[in-house]
C-alpha cells in the first residue's frame, strides 16, 4: 500500500526546524533527525535510538520514509541493481545503482515520461506525465543508499534516467 502519509524526504533540514519549533520540540532534536535520515541511513523512525520514543512516534504518526513502492528489483551479475518504483498516482520510474571497484554511481528519474521526443529513448514514446517532486527524486536517492552494504558510499548522482532533467530544473 502506498502511504498517503508525507515523506521525511520532502522537508528540508529548515522544514524540520520549523517542524520541531512548532511543536516545541527542541531544536537539537531537528539534527538528530536529520542525521539518521540522510548520514546513518535509517529506514524506519523506531531506528533513531537516540531520538526519544515519544518524538518517533509522532514522526511516524505525520511521516512515513517512502511514499513510492518497490514494483521490480533486477540485479545483474556485475551486481548493478535497477528498482522500477511505482508512486502513489499509479505512475512508474527507474532509478539504477551502478558499482564500480572505486565508485558507486546512481542513476535517477526526474519526470514520469519526456516531452523531448528523442528518436534514441523510449522515455517519451508516451508524451510527458508529470514531473516528479523534489521529495520523490530525494526518495530515489535514499532508495538505491540502501541498497549499498554499509562500507559502501555513494560517489556520483547522475541525472538521466527517465525525463529531461532541465525541464525539471525546480524539483531538482
Amino acid at each position: 500500500m502506498i502511504a498517503p502519509l508525507p515523506t521525511i524526504y520532502s522537508l528540508s533540514f529548515a522544514e524540520l526546524q520549523a517542524w520541531c519549533a512548532e511543536r516545541e520540540i527542541r531544536k537539537f532534536r531537528a539534527e538528530q533527525i536529520f542525521r539518521w535520515v540522510y548520514q546513518r541511513r535509517a529506514r524506519s523512525f523506531a531506528e533513531m535510538t537516540d531520538v526519544p520514543e515519544s518524538l518517533r512516534e509522532q514522526l511516524s504518526q505525520e511521516f512515513v520514509f517512502f511514499q513510492s513502492e518497490i514494483e521490480s528489483h533486477q540485479i545483474a551479475s556485475d551486481r548493478t541493481e535497477k528498482l522500477l518504483l511505482k508512486y502513489r498516482d499509479g505512475e512508474f520510474v527507474e532509478c539504477v545503482l551502478m558499482r564500480e571497484p572505486k565508485r558507486n554511481t546512481i542513476c535517477i528519474s526526474t519526470q514520469v515520461g519526456c516531452a523531448m521526443g528523442c528518436v534514441f529513448c523510449a522515455s517519451g514514446l508516451a508524451g510527458l506525465t508529470r514531473n516528479l517532486t523534489t521529495a520523490e527524486i530525494v526518495e530515489q536517492i535514499a532508495r538505491m543508499v540502501h541498497l549499498q552494504d554499509d562500507e559502501e558510499q555513494l560517489t556520483n548522482v547522475v541525472v538521466m534516467g527517465i525525463g529531461e532533467p532541465l525541464a525539471n530544473l525546480p524539483n531538482l
